[in-house]
């Protein structure tokens, strides 16, 4: 476990330096800290195939983000993210499962955050008519004690075409679909960390596969 350490050590200090010169200088370091993560999330993501075939991610390397910030739709954020974030899911588009290592903040995630008008759409046609099982699968154990459901920045109405007397009218406002489950450091130097994450995937499933079955609706 010492050796996870290093992906922390490395972001820390990235996030005191953040500039292209200090990467450039550091770029051994960065590639080190990286090949910690891959090593991390390999037997994972073979754990995840077992259980969940479609994922697309061919290997832990090809699931790890890019570390740099966009900088020309985001010219105010610092050239680094200050975080490694590893993403398994269906394909490009569609709800996806994200494990965030940061400096300051660790999590697990899942669903669609912040969707394009049409995918959003999609999405509440499927609500309208089959709410209820996305109401069942964040009333189930253990999702309902482990994740977090966002509700931040929904419409304060209905939304277009729809009753304020909806059934389901909370889900239809939402603008994200998305849960986070909080989770420490401690937790991935632990020798549970690969099992926790396995545990919340299957947890989280449900609500993926829900929302990818509207997504995949022509």
């Amino acid at each position: 476990m010492m050796a996870r350490k290093l992906i922390f050590e490395f972001l820390e200090q990235l996030s005191a330096n953040n500039s292209k010169e200090w990467m450039d200088a550091n770029r051994a370091w960065y590639e080190e800290a990286k090949n910690e993560v891959v090593n991390l999330f390999e037997p994972v993501l073979a754990s995840l195939k077992e259980i969940d075939p479609r994922i697309v991610q061919p290997s832990a390397r090809k699931a790890i983000s890019r570390i740099n910030n966009n900088l020309m739709f985001h010219p105010e954020r610092p050239t680094y993210k200050d975080h490694f974030g590893v993403v398994f899911g269906h394909g490009k588009g569609l709800a996806d499962f994200y494990v965030h290592l940061g400096t300051d903040e660790t999590l697990m995630a899942g669903g669609i955050w912040h969707p394009d008008s049409a995918r959003l759409k999609k999405i509440r046609t499927e609500i309208d008519y089959e709410g209820h099982k996305l109401k069942k699968t964040l009333n189930a154990e253990p999702f309902k004690s482990w994740f977090h459901f966002y509700t931040e920045g929904a419409l304060k109405t209905a939304p277009k075409g729809y009753s304020q007397d909806h059934e389901f009218i909370e889900l239809l406002r939402l603008k994200s679909i998305a849960a986070m489950r909080p989770i420490t450091r401690k937790d991935i130097l632990s020798d549970g960390f690969h099992d926790m994450v396995i545990e919340s995937y299957a947890a989280i499933l449900p609500m993926i596969d829900f929302l990818n079955v509207a997504l995949l609706d022509d």
